[in-house]
């Protein structure tokens, strides 16, 4: 082999539940970046091979199973898997032509084996725990604070400190009791949904009912007031994974057999979601002729699905951080929605929103082999994939909030399906040329027809809730919506492989395809070649006293390549024709241009030059280290354009790109012995993207986009971010927060000669404020004591948006992992990390709790870490309500929340047993395993985020941690 091809290693596989293979490869492959970011069940990780082709650093693989192209790593059984193999250079990927760019993940299921005849069943269940970086205030902490915060912000603007007196979560205007002594309903009046209030007699009867007192620490008078935890309604404790595997193989000198029937069920942490997956694959090959041989599959997959309502950060969020002084119930015992259905008590509402989400995947293969001769045979196949999809919506009468029912009776429905097929045939011819030179060749064509079509409909004032059928949904006029779409891709393929050997000493592999593809207009056709070479110097007669399985270098193998892709991902099949709408002027219909027509769109050219070494040492330890170095030509990307055009964007060649980097894969058999087998392993990757031309505009280095910074150097303006020649495009800029004022020589030192251009309003020091006019004064705020001081880049007194110092990469720029596997008789015990190095992370979810932005939601334990008169060396500036309208202390994007995204994930840990085969054979049984499985146990990082492997997060965004998961398993063999 003389391409950069790596194979998963199948223990990995083993272990742990999965709804889909993609969080395996994390850190188990050199240059391979897997981001799970999502514990939602069924969640598909991000997958990104050598940093990706888009200037942003993504672009997934092509994912092949069994020969057929999938759209992603969705609803893959791992347990039918043989083995996973990552192309990654061109030299590799070019045979799979246009859409290989991103790199190719191949999957092979299990087939039948000669001379086998087992059944195999396998159980695997798993309890999942919330696994999140953030803890919120209990009631008491939170009236205190959020009261606090109010008063200081009432300082600058009086009029806010009505906030306190306001029907609100930490405001006393809400009320037990009416006028004429009716105690009131939460789910009636919003009076009556916060517990916040003066203790007087008309509410201390609640202390009987477990309410709780405190001081208000604003007024000095008695509170009362109850505790609420969304997270008891809004999530479970803990939640099960299920995974359970029946297999059957067997085979003769005829023909082989694969089948097997899968279960797996994934409960979700919010409540009602779930992940539930039913497998089934028959894999069989069967020798009809001496000279035809029949090979035959059938995959299938059938999931249905339910996330939480309103999405599954914006859900995490409210759920956890909600005002958790809500009363939580009625005088008659009856839940209380809250402020509404959506930053409310989900279960109040839970069954009133119906959702059926189905999909079903079937493949089919058949191939037939006809050998011709010994060495000259042809195969032909034919592979069929239904991906079908529907999605149906109903929402009974609810409580929106207090008072207020919906009774609309929304009702949808959507079916989408996909069918492609791709049919090829393959002429292998190989031979032996004197024995010393072998040629194994292959010539093929392959068309691929992608057809997807679907519908969808929607209505309201369906007459009840009992039947959420479209066809009662209300006739009259703008109540119903009802649409289709079709949408057709195909591809003509040409291609061909050439592997030569000399000895098995000097290789090399030629190969090329020629891909035409619809969705291009002018430039259908491209062509993508690649070539290998590889010297195994082991073999070399001059050096076997030096190398070889006597000497402390046993391998050793030198391999270079060359090779082109091409890309057209993201492009819709009919974008580039240009479409027309329809608009009315002056009461007449006419006809616009919707969207551009670009017919001379190229292909995106991909070239990737490598070098590398295979190695053995000391017959314990294979090492590979590589170096490639990729160019992508007439990137495809949207540029945007000016106002004046009449179109925002434009699909175009937009520059060219490079990727380089070094990958390294060791693996280290420490110790084998007849009862003892240890082995260690590591990998890692460096990559460094650049921009290299930019269509010409006129500006410097043609730059689009970015921003203005003052050079801490030369105290000039640069332009910096953006998309610009000679620079990495994934860059962070912010405010650089030099520390907080924590007393008064602080105060005088920084703000005496400086104007805060950031803050709501202008800030500046107490004694300038104080001298403005009075009518300048609503201008400006001035600075205190607890607020942050700006590190001000050219010293001229002036804190704007040009005072933004750089950050760090936005994407990270080292990823690797390492493991280690242990076995001591029949007990096995591996481990297996991962990580990430090299990038920042920002915290936008952490500021915007710290600053009260929403106005009334809870706030994160990091509180007790603020400035206070009390506590003046803390870590983070005063507490604000609403510090966007004030200071902009935490809401403008600075070092504050920026982080270092390295992590060091535990990913898995696992006990295995297996019983001996003497004891197995006994009680009529091949094999029989036991295993105990820690997942996702712990990250070592500064990332702050809700996933540790979230790159940046905006302020008021969310996130659904993984979860950590405890699985035991079991595997019997008869």
């Amino acid at each position: 082999m003389t391409g950069s091809v790596s194979r998963l290693d199948k223990k990995v596989l083993e272990t742990g539940v999965r709804s889909n293979p993609a969080s395996a490869l994390a850190g188990t492959i050199p240059g391979i970046r897997v981001q799970q970011t999502s514990g939602r069940p069924g969640a598909v990780p991000s997958v990104t091979l050598r940093g990706g082709t888009t200037y942003a650093g993504g672009g997934n693989p092509l994912v092949i199973v069994d020969g057929l192209i999938r759209s992603g790593f969705n609803d893959i059984n791992q347990n039918d898997i043989e083995s996973i193999d990552v192309l990654k250079d061109a030299s590799a990927t070019a045979i799979y032509g246009a859409r290989a760019a991103n790199g190719v993940v191949l999957i092979t299921t299990k087939k039948g084996k000669e001379g086998v005849s087992n059944v195999t069943l396998q159980s695997k269940v798993g309890i999942n725990t919330l696994n999140s970086p953030f803890k919120f205030l209990n009631a008491r902490d939170y009236i205190n604070w959020s009261r606090k915060g109010v008063q200081l912000s009432g300082q600058y603007q009086p009029s806010q400190l009505d906030q306190l007196t306001k029907v609100l979560p930490f405001g006393t205007g809400n009320l037990y009791k009416d006028a004429n002594g009716n105690i009131l309903d939460g789910n009636v009046t919003s009076n009556a949904v916060w517990s916040t209030m003066f203790l007087d007699d008309t509410n201390r009867e609640l202390l009987q009912q477990g309410w709780q007192t405190m001081i208000d620490p604003v007024t000095g008078k008695e509170l009362i007031f109850k505790d609420f935890d969304y997270a008891d309604y809004a999530l479970r404790d803990f939640s099960l994974t299920q995974d359970y595997n029946i297999a059957v193989q067997g085979g003769n000198d005829k023909g082989k057999y694969y089948g097997s029937v899968g279960k797996y069920n994934e409960k979700g942490m919010p409540i009602s979601s779930f992940y539930d997956r039913t497998t089934f694959v028959l894999n069989g090959d069967y020798k009809i002729k001496p000279w035809l041989q029949s090979f035959s599959g059938v995959n299938f997959a059938y999931t249905k699905w339910r996330d939480a309502i309103n999405g599954e950060g914006n859900y995490m969020t409210r759920a956890l951080g909600a005002p958790p002084t809500m009363r939580g119930v009625n005088a008659n015992g009856e839940l209380l929605v809250g402020k509404d259905w959506q930053d409310g008590n989900p279960v109040v509402n839970d069954d009133k929103f119906i959702r059926k989400n189905i999909n079903q995947k079937l493949t089919l293969s058949q191939a037939f082999t006809v050998n011709f001769l010994e060495n000259l045979s042809l195969r032909v196949s034919g592979n069929w994939f239904f991906n079908q999809s529907t999605a149906e919506s109903f929402n009974k009468d609810y409580l929106a909030s207090p008072g207020n029912y919906v009774r609309t009776r929304n009702s949808s429905a959507s079916y989408d399906k996909i069918y492609n097929q791709t049919y090829n045939a393959v002429l292998n011819y190989n031979t032996n040329i004197r024995e010393d030179h072998h040629i194994d060749a292959m010539i093929g064509w392959e068309f691929f027809d992608a057809y997807n079509n679907g519908f969808s409909a929607s209505g309201t004032g369906a007459p009840t809730d009992d039947f959420m059928d479209l066809g009662l949904t209300s006739p009259e006029a703008n109540k119903r919506a009802i649409d289709s779409y079709h949408d057709r891709q195909r591809i003509t393929s040409y291609f061909g492989r050439v592997n030569y050997d000399y000895k098995e000493k000097y290789l090399m592999t030629l190969t090329a395809r020629r891909d035409g593809y619809s969705t291009l207009l002018n430039n259908r056709w491209g062509t993508f070649p690649g070539i290998s070479l590889g010297w195994a110097l082991h073999k070399e007669d001059f050096l076997k006293d030096y190398l070889g399985a006597d000497h402390t270098v046993n391998s050793l193998k030198l391999r270079a390549s060359y090779g082109a892709n091409g890309n057209v991902s993201g492009i819709g099949s009919y974008t580039l024709q240009g479409s027309y709408g329809t608009s009315k002027y002056d009461g007449q219909v006419g006809y616009t241009m919707s969207t551009l027509s670009i017919p001379n769109l190229k292909w995106e050219s991909l070239m990737t030059k490598e070098v590398g070494l295979e190695t053995r040492l000391f017959n314990k330890l294979d090492l590979t280290v590589a170096y490639y170095h990729r160019t992508t030509k007439d990137k495809i990307a949207n540029l945007t354009l000016p106002a004046s055009a009449g179109f925002t964007t434009i699909t175009t060649n937009n520059g060219d790109m490079q990727n380089q980097g070094v990958e390294v894969d060791l693996n280290y058999q420490l110790l084998r012995k007849s009862n003892w087998d240890v082995n260690v392993s590591w990998n890692t990757a460096y990559n460094k993207n650049k921009i290299l031309k930019l269509p010409y505009n006129g500006v410097e280095n043609n730059r689009q986009g970015g921003l203005q910074v003052y050079d801490s150097k030369t105290k000039e303006l640069i332009w910096v971010g953006g998309f610009q020649e000679g620079q990495d495009p994934n860059v962070a800029y912010a405010y650089e927060a030099t520390g907080i004022i924590r007393t008064q020589q602080d105060l005088d030192n920084y703000a005496l000669q400086l104007k805060d251009l950031i803050g709501a309003r202008t800030l500046v020091h107490p004694d300038v404020f104080n001298a403005l006019p009075a009518d300048q004064k609503g201008l400006y705020y001035p600075l205190a004591l607890g607020d942050v001081m700006w590190k001000d880049v050219n010293g001229d007194g002036i804190i704007n948006s040009y005072d933004r110092v750089y950050m760090g990469n936005t994407v990270p720029k080292w990823t690797g992992g390492f493991g280690l596997s242990v076995r001591w008789k029949d007990l096995s015990l591996n481990s297996r990390f991962d990580y990430a190095l090299g990038y920042v992370a920002y915290d936008g979810p952490r500021a915007w709790f710290l600053g009260m932005m929403q106005g009334t939601f809870n706030t994160t334990t990091d509180v007790f870490n603020t400035w206070t008169p009390e506590n003046p060396n803390a870590q983070y500036p005063s507490y604000y309500w609403a510090d966007q309208l004030f200071k902009n202390n935490t809401s403008r994007e600075s070092s504050m929340f920026y982080n270092k995204g390295n992590y060091l994930a535990f990913r898995e840990l696992t006990l295995g047993y297996r019983l001996p085969k003497t004891l197995a054979n006994k009680i009529k049984m091949e094999d029989l395993n036991v295993s105990l499985t820690g997942q996702n146990l712990h990250y070592w990082t500064k990332n702050t985020l809700f996933s540790a492997e979230s790159g940046s997060v905006g302020q008021g965004g969310g996130g659904y941690p993984l979860p950590r998961t405890f699985i035991l398993g079991l595997q019997l063999t008869f």
